[in-house]
């Protein structure tokens, strides 16, 4: 397998500070993006210290190689190893993030989007809490591989309002989850199979809120560089305003042996439900 990924992230043509954040760590075959919220400053906080925590979390759980019951919160045994380090530092970065906004008065308010992509030879992870969002082309298909979580999504998902509806509803950004206002934190993770030539996108809503999912797809297609696609988004946004911040990363999969019929098979979806106990955080993660 070969990957080859390139990120980038623009402040836009409205906004004073830029509150996302981003990684890419091929090494690891990981990306994170996050969309932090609350004010400049505490945003920008949020969102650098949840994709920090998160990188160096799944790092030293891999390089100590711990078991699924020695991570951060109780494990879930229909996810593979890859998959509970993912959610344990997912968990691990909200508790975080929700203590320095209880004790600290300049954080009140504070959070952050996240969206998270691990590859593997074996499988692909992909998590999310809050509406950035995580896009996979296959065989010139565009399938989303994580679910947003605000109001005008969940009333969609009930029949309770169109597709058309929700694009134009005045709550169409406020979140029903994010990391940093609740003790815990119910993220959704998906693994799938991974096929050659997938393409990635990870992208925060500065993106989508200006970028149909057919555009994004024809210019998925059509790029052959990860670099070049992040760039021709990001030109988009600005010509159509840019009046957030937006941050992408592209990830195109290559030369992978034994995965070539573009087979897509859901392996496991998690929606966690547990208490997170917080004294394992200075024991485990903090020298």
């Amino acid at each position: 397998m070969h990957i080859v990924a390139s990120g980038i992230t623009d402040v836009g043509l409205k906004r004073e500070g830029n509150e996302d954040s981003f990684s890419s760590e091929d090494a690891l075959g990981l990306y994170v993006v996050a969309d932090g919220m609350g004010g400049h400053l505490a945003g920008e906080v949020a969102s650098r210290i949840s994709v920090e925590l998160i990188n160096k979390c799944y790092r030293k759980w891999v390089e100590e190689g711990v078991s699924a019951d020695e991570i951060y919160g109780e494990p879930d045994n229909s996810l593979t190893l890859q998959g509970n380090y993912i959610l344990g530092s997912i968990r691990f970065a909200n508790r975080v993030i929700y203590e320095m906004a209880v004790e600290n008065k300049k954080y009140h308010g504070m959070g952050t989007t996240v969206v998270i992509l691990l590859v593997t030879q074996d499988v692909i992870i992909a998590a999310n809490v809050g509406d950035s969002r995580i896009y996979l082309v296959r065989d010139g298909v565009i399938e989303g591989l994580s679910k947003d979580h605000t109001i005008v999504a969940e009333q969609v998902e009930m029949g309770m309002m169109t597709k058309e509806e929700a694009e134009t509803s005045p709550l169409k950004h406020i979140l029903t989850r994010n990391l940093g206002s609740a003790e815990t934190v119910e993220p959704d993770i998906f693994e799938i199979e991974p096929s050659n030539n997938d393409r990635f996108i990870l992208c925060t809503d500065g993106l989508t809120d200006l970028v149909r999912d057919e555009e994004i797809l024809a210019m998925a297609n059509n790029e052959k560089e990860p670099e070049s696609l992040c760039r021709r988004l990001i030109d988009k946004v600005l010509k159509r305003g840019a009046h957030d911040n937006t941050t992408i990363i592209s990830v195109f999969i290559m030369d992978m042996k034994g995965h070539e019929d573009g087979s897509f098979k859901k392996i496991g979806q998690f929606f966690a439900d547990f208490f997170i106990g917080f004294h394992k955080i200075l024991k485990k993660l903090i020298p």
